[in-house]
């Protein structure tokens, strides 16, 4: 939860571009601010996520108490950017082009493992890990093949929307939501998920500490 709330304010300071999953997320954020001022990255963040359970609630044809759990991670993810923010000093880019690359570079990176740690957890997963997990297996797909497919569909949202809300608030730009950051998420995102669970599966094994939380949260 640490270090995926940290990717997320990493990339965005970078000011390349956000991730293609938080994209969406962002970019309305930077819309409704603009009448709410309290409308935070954060509550951007699991409302959306809100929204994307009751779809795949929808495509599954399933409801499962648990996945409301799923939730209120997002809720305390959504906290946690929204601090990460608050001891960053905001959201604006750094002001050198060499602590940005890295910020980028540092975010994809740090981002790819918490998703593949949190993988291998029986903890609530986020909405977004949720999603492909549980579609993934309602169509018997693997699971690092269809968040190829999502991150893909992810970009393509985030672009119409980042379009649209770029046209129409003149002080946001296009490049704030999708750029050369968003692109390098996409493409290496999945990637290195699958590596780093590789490797944590080569040097870890994994037993649960409660047994009996586990009985009752392992539905993925």
């Amino acid at each position: 939860m640490v270090l995926i709330s940290l990717a997320v304010c990493l990339t965005t300071k970078a000011g390349f571009g956000v991730s293609m999953v938080v994209a969406p997320a962002y970019s309305i954020h930077l819309a409704i601010q603009h009448f709410l001022p309290w409308y935070s990255f954060g509550t951007s963040e699991y409302i959306l996520q809100g929204v994307l359970l009751a779809l795949m609630c929808l495509i599954i044809r399933k409801f499962d108490w648990r996945y409301m759990l799923s939730f209120l991670t997002a809720v305390i993810y959504g906290y946690m950017i929204d601090l990460w923010f608050l001891l960053f000093g905001g959201n604006a880019p750094f002001s050198t082009l060499t602590g940005r690359i890295a910020s980028l570079a540092a975010g994809v990176v740090l981002c790819s493992l918490a998703v593949a740690l949190f993988f291998r957890t029986y903890l609530p997963l986020q909405v977004y890990e949720l999603f492909v997990a549980q579609v993934a297996k309602r169509f018997s797909m693997k699971p690092e093949k269809f968040k190829y497919i999502y991150d893909f569909a992810s970009l393509g949202i985030a672009m119409i929307i980042a379009f649209i809300v770029s046209r129409r608030f003149e002080d946001v730009n296009f490049t704030d939501c999708i750029g050369i950051g968003t692109i390098a998420c996409t493409v290496f995102n999945a990637v290195l998920i699958n590596l780093f669970g590789k490797l944590l599966d080569k040097c870890f094994g994994y037993e649960a500490a409660l047994p009996k939380l586990k009985k009752v949260l392992d539905y993925h």
